[in-house]
């Protein structure tokens, strides 16, 4: 029985355009899956992984009154573009989100917010919470839903999602030098993003 009930996830996904599939990757594979948590450093939920398995990676679709945008794929490397494991290295080194969990769900805003799978509470079925970090200025932790589960039948309901400040950390600027440097303005991770395709 699906964790996710009678929820057709697949109608979440925008599989028509082609900036959906960027997103979207091949079927999921027990081994991609152990790559995946050895890369990450964490173990998987099962909720996840049977989303992933029903559809590995998407863009959400606009009939979704959602700020979440995106859910990331496990791609057939780690380097694969959009895939869970690139994007993880590049919301902790190059955007300094804190190293709390697994960043699944891009937002609206562009990469100044990121939804989580937060370790930092776990059910007891081995499920993390799902949070909103938002780094613009100070790190603000927003308690999203107790699991991806509840989080996903909200998003699919178009339910209104009330949030709740857990944690809020005030960063120093020198905090916002990594190891690859400043933290990149809006325009420079566009043109990054764009460099990658064009490297396709």
């Amino acid at each position: 029985m699906s964790l996710f009930g009678d929820i057709n996830l697949k109608e979440l996904f925008d599989n028509d355009s082609d900036y959906g599939n960027q997103y979207r990757f091949d079927a999921l594979t027990d081994d991609m899956i152990s790559r995946a948590e050895k890369t990450l450093g964490y173990k998987l939920p099962k909720s996840y992984i049977e989303l992933l398995k029903i559809q590995n990676g998407g863009l959400i679709d606009n009939k979704y009154d959602s700020w979440l945008t995106a859910i990331y794929g496990i791609g057939p490397t780690e380097e694969s573009y959009n895939g869970l494991e690139d994007m993880f290295e590049n919301w902790k080194d190059e955007w300094q989100y804190p190293d709390i969990g697994i960043p699944f769900g891009e937002t609206r805003s562009g990469g100044h917010d990121m939804y989580y799978m937060d370790y930092g509470s776990v059910d007891e079925n081995g499920e993390p919470r799902i949070v909103r970090i938002d780094n613009e200025g100070d790190i603000s932790i927003y308690f999203v839903a107790d699991n991806l589960v509840e989080f996903i039948k909200m998003v699919f309901k178009n339910q209104e999602i009330q949030e709740t400040l857990i944690k809020r950390e005030s960063i120093e600027p020198n905090t916002l030098i990594g190891r690859n440097g400043p933290k990149p303005s809006m325009k420079e991770q566009l043109k990054r993003l764009m460099s990658k395709v064009r490297k396709k």
